[in-house]
């Protein structure tokens, strides 16, 4: 599969998923802030490093309602690259916090279902992990407002130089491997075992031998995901916390406001109790001979109103660019099956300017 990180005629080579990131970074956001007075002050300073300090701390946060948050994996870390606006987003994450109903909604949403940005002259189709590069955070919120029908509050972003040391910040983690498998030199057996950071890194990774695919991966990395939580939960102390934050320090960033730290805490975290997963699923297609997920309008509209309803939220019915494209390509014979080619209309083509 191949990814952009401009508008051009010449794909070049992808780079791998890491949607657990978010995961992970979900429980730095939310559930980190452990303690108020003293406490408090104590992990001030380190969070300084990750919450926006600028930024004020809104009513909705004052009062404890639902938010929603953007999460993005970014893959410039793992190039060595320190700029937070270079490549493209390895993945995508939308989470709702209801501290009323006391529960956190985490939706994967694939990298690459095909969305229509516009650029300098007109406009491009390229994979929704383009949008970053085109047009960073702004950009990327748009179109996953758009493609949901829901209001995004804050955002969350982080590079993949962070993973192992989150892990081992929560001294390593314990799953059930349901099949034995080597990976990257390490050998995996079936049942329980404990990993380190960089053991986990690649049991989250390794996708080609389970029989699952993608779906297998998404599961070992839900699995790693309430590893850390429930770790942290048995242990959350102040220690804790600081040295999670500490190994999130130079790979996270988000508009949450530090100052909202103690109120994260106090009205959010106990949300932790009842995390849900879920995924917007979609069908294999292909365009001008790369390798999309192409989503019907019925999946897109199940998850609009999952993440509204974790909202409090009534559901819509949502039409959008992405409805549109699917039903303009299942006219013209696509059906993710037999028939894997999804035609654009007005004969664009994949990751080409097309003037309005």
């Amino acid at each position: 599969m191949e990814e952009q990180t401009q508008p051009t005629r010449t794909p070049k080579p992808k780079k791998k998923k890491w949607r657990w990131l978010k995961w992970l970074l979900a429980l730095i956001v939310i559930g980190l802030a452990a303690g108020g007075g003293y406490e408090y002050y104590q992990i001030h300073q380190t969070a300084s490093k990750v919450f926006s300090n600028s930024a004020k701390v809104d009513k909705k946060l004052r009062e404890g309602k639902p938010i929603t948050i953007m999460t993005l994996g970014i893959d410039s870390g793992a190039l060595g690259r320190k700029n937070w606006g270079a490549g493209n987003t390895d993945s995508i994450e939308v989470i709702t916090v209801n501290p009323k109903k006391k529960t956190v909604r985490m939706t994967a949403i694939s990298r690459d279902i095909p969305i229509k940005v516009k650029v300098d002259g007109g406009y491009t189709y390229v994979k929704l992990n383009a949008a970053y590069s085109l047009g960073g955070v702004k950009e990327t919120k748009k179109q996953l407002e758009d493609l949901l029908g829901i209001k995004i509050d804050y955002y969350a972003s982080v590079n993949m130089g962070v993973l192992e040391k989150v892990v081992n910040a929560v001294g390593g983690v314990t799953v059930y491997n349901s099949f034995a498998f080597t990976y990257e030199g390490h050998h995996f057996k079936k049942g329980k075992q404990h990993l380190n950071g960089n053991q986990a890194l690649k049991y989250a990774r390794m996708r080609y031998d389970d029989p699952r695919g993608d779906y297998g991966r998404q599961y070992r990395q839900q699995q790693i995901l309430e590893a850390v939580i429930n770790k942290f939960k048995q242990n959350g102390s102040i220690s804790v916390a600081n040295k999670l934050l500490k190994a999130a320090g130079d790979g996270v960033r988000t508009d949450l406001p530090v100052k909202a730290v103690a109120t994260l805490y106090t009205k959010y975290s106990p949300a932790l109790s009842n995390v849900k997963i879920d995924h917007l699923q979609g069908l294999s297609a292909t365009i001008d001979g790369t390798s999309f997920q192409a989503v019907t309008p019925t999946e897109i509209n199940r998850v609009s109103k999952a993440i509204r309803k974790s909202l409090g939220q009534k559901p819509i019915h949502v039409v959008n660019t992405e409805t549109k494209l699917y039903n303009y390509a299942v006219q013209n014979g696509y059906d993710g099956v037999n028939n894997l080619e999804f035609t654009l209309p007005n004969g664009a083509q994949y990751n080409t300017v097309v003037s309005n």
